[in-house]
């Protein structure tokens, strides 16, 4: 069924704009086309979806890594049969970036294991496999046309933010609710952590984009707006109304979606309060109800005065602090993870610097260039929205380099078409 999916799709624009015709060469003989179609299909699904996570949040014996190897395993056969192709792709541009990173984290490791540090060294070798993983997968999609793993992407679109808003409304259905990394009251589906959920929603959002007509760009923005919303995560919603404004006023999305933010502008306050009252009748999110309201309230005041915005600054201003006593090599990989503040930096370029020093931030910067002279999209402005997103999140997560999605969204965006 999955190797049928993009015959499937009728809302895909189907004009001969958006077509494929670059001449990337196929993976072989039919059969294996076929079966490099599949795997990456199965592959991006559970990636996108965090499903790996999620199933070791649900059951600990069941490791992430258990998917990797079977991910691994699934791109084999390429790595066989189309070596020439494999070792053009490790000099490619991510490639090079993803190994510095491996370089630069086993440096780190040995480090670590010097000083006997275990939970470093679990640490260190989870983003190096990371890499690893992401660099095979990178060079599974570069031996695929485009157009075929594209029309993924609006399935996931549709799905994320269908399962947060199920999620929202039905609390404990995907998880437990005391599930460690959740936050009662705040949407989150397969991610479980609900600013994660959000950062999902508008990549693949963005990746959806080339292959569908601008009336169901329009409504799967909407779609992806409703879900954002429900994750309450404040980074997210700006996120989503600054894609909004660009894709606007770069004629991505049509003109009369701008009448939507007009009149919820007119009517924010009421809608505020009429939101406000149905989260108090809900006596399931009663525990989180403090939390949510300090969110919405955000919105009408401006005001980062909670708990949750005291402890992101305080972890800020403890990277800071650890980057300034360790400015060329950095504490140490882990650093921020592992020390008694408790919350990260939520800020990866602080983050980097904190582990990493000045050589972290440079390979954020390496990455951002590395993205920004990508052509996956046709469409440049797409390329630049993607661009922008991944520098305007960086300010709120730190999470990116850990999380499996985000590296494949790297590899893909990064990517130079051929002509």
């Amino acid at each position: 069924m999955i190797a049928r999916f993009p015959q499937v799709t009728s809302f895909v624009r189907c004009d001969a704009s958006v077509q494929e015709t670059t001449s990337i060469p196929q993976p072989g003989p039919g059969h294996l086309r076929l079966y490099n179609i599949c795997a990456l299909a199965v592959v991006l699904c559970l990636g996108y979806l965090d499903v790996p996570s999620y199933v070791y949040a649900l059951n600990e014996a069941f490791l992430p890594k258990y998917f990797f190897y079977a991910f691994f395993i699934a791109v084999t056969p390429l790595l066989v049969l189309r070596s020439r192709s494999l070792s053009s792709y490790l000099f490619s541009p991510f490639s090079l970036w993803a190994f510095a990173l491996i370089v630069l984290n086993l440096a780190h490791l040995l480090d670590a294991l010097i000083d006997g540090d275990q939970s470093r060294v679990s640490l260190i070798g989870t983003r190096i496999q990371y890499a690893v993983l992401v660099v095979l997968l990178g060079f599974a999609c570069s031996t695929t046309r485009p157009a075929f793993f594209e029309r993924i992407f609006p399935f996931l679109a549709v799905m994320i933010p269908a399962l947060v808003i199920w999620d929202f409304l039905s609390p404990g259905v995907l998880y437990p609710i005391d599930t460690h990394g959740a936050t009662l009251g705040r949407a989150a589906a397969t991610f479980i952590n609900p600013n994660r959920a959000g950062e999902a929603m508008l990549l693949t959002f963005i990746l959806a984009i080339p292959v569908l007509r601008p009336h169901y760009r329009a409504a799967l923005l909407l779609l992806s707006g409703a879900g954002v919303i429900v994750t309450f995560s404040r980074a997210a919603i700006v996120g989503w109304m600054l894609l909004w404004a660009f894709l606007l006023v770069r004629k991505v999305v049509p003109k009369y979606t701008l009448a939507l933010p007009l009149v919820a502008l007119g009517v924010l306050p009421l809608l505020l309060g009429s939101f406000e009252n149905y989260l108090s009748g809900r006596e399931d999110l009663a525990e989180g109800l403090a939390n949510i309201q300090a969110r919405l309230e955000f919105f009408q005041d401006q005001v980062l005065d909670d708990d949750s915005a005291l402890e992101r600054a305080h972890g800020l201003e403890g990277g800071v602090e650890l980057f300034r006593q360790n400015p060329i090599f950095g504490a140490g990989a882990g650093a921020t993870s592992l020390w008694s503040l408790g919350a990260g930096t939520h800020n990866l370029p602080v983050m980097l610097g904190a582990e990493y020093g000045v050589i972290g931030i440079a390979v954020w910067v390496w990455l951002v260039v590395i993205l920004w002279r990508g052509s996956h999209f046709r469409d440049r402005r797409l390329q630049v929205a993607m661009v922008a997103w991944f520098v305007f999140v960086s300010m709120f997560t730190h999470n990116p380099f850990d999380s499996l999605y985000w590296l494949l969204t790297f590899a893909i965006v990064a990517a130079q078409r051929r002509a």
